[in-house]
């Protein structure tokens, strides 16, 4: 149904069941301990794992890339059986311990104005990760327009024809039209949160639904559809 939307922060199959009935195909699971999206690791395998086609798109967020349960997760996976082709990791803070140049899988980067992304770029990078919040501020300072410039000067001889742009924004963020005419995004990626729950960790499937109803008939995100 939708081709360019991810759910961010998938805990639970009966939510993850629901989406693809829907059509998805993106889906990002959060390994953060602190984050209220938390997903163990024994849930992730044994109740999630088998409910994902090989066409799938992973996306395994954490902290930091030192983090040891990311290669115990990589080896875990493949003792699973789990082909890494269709596996994309996101760090908040890459340590050197654990460098992007010397990481082994799949990876994105999450642009900000306080890291060189450039120094961040190895073998396996798949493509960029925008918040909606760091466009919303060079919006507001008029500078939107000059950073798109420079970032597709910068960057395009680095985003191969499978590198990812990914968009990470709230259910009610007032769109920038101008965003989406800068930047042709690959994958709108949405969060589970309590915009979509009935409490804490419980997902209201037909506010779900509802929601992404109302995506699908925007001119800006998915004007192609």
């Amino acid at each position: 149904m939708i081709q360019k939307l991810r759910i961010d922060g998938i805990y639970d199959k009966r939510t993850l069941q629901h989406l693809k009935s829907l059509g998805l195909k993106d889906f990002c699971f959060d390994f953060s301990p602190r984050s209220f999206n938390f997903i163990q690791e024994y849930v992730f395998l044994e109740q999630i794992l088998n409910l994902l086609d090989e066409s799938d798109r992973i996306f395994l967020h954490f902290t930091r890339s030192n983090d040891p349960m990311v290669m115990k997760l990589i080896l875990d996976l493949k003792k699973n059986g789990q082909s890494l082709k269709n596996v994309y990791f996101e760090f908040d803070e890459w340590s050197e311990e654990v460098s992007p140049i010397d990481f082994e899988n799949n990876y994105l980067i999450n642009f900000s104005k306080d890291c060189d992304a450039a120094k961040l770029i190895g073998k396996n990078f798949k493509g960029f990760i925008f918040s909606f919040n760091f466009f919303g501020d060079l919006h507001s300072s008029k500078l939107l327009n000059n950073f798109a410039s420079n970032f597709y000067t910068r960057y395009q001889s680095r985003l191969a024809e499978e590198s990812l742009l990914l968009l990470k924004i709230d259910w009610n963020d007032n769109l920038i039209p101008s965003l989406f005419e800068l930047f042709e995004f690959d994958l709108i990626s949405f969060p589970i949160n309590s915009k979509i729950e009935i409490c804490y960790r419980n997902v209201d499937l037909k506010k779900l639904s509802n929601e992404m109803q109302i995506l699908q008939k925007s001119n800006y995100i998915f004007h192609e559809l």
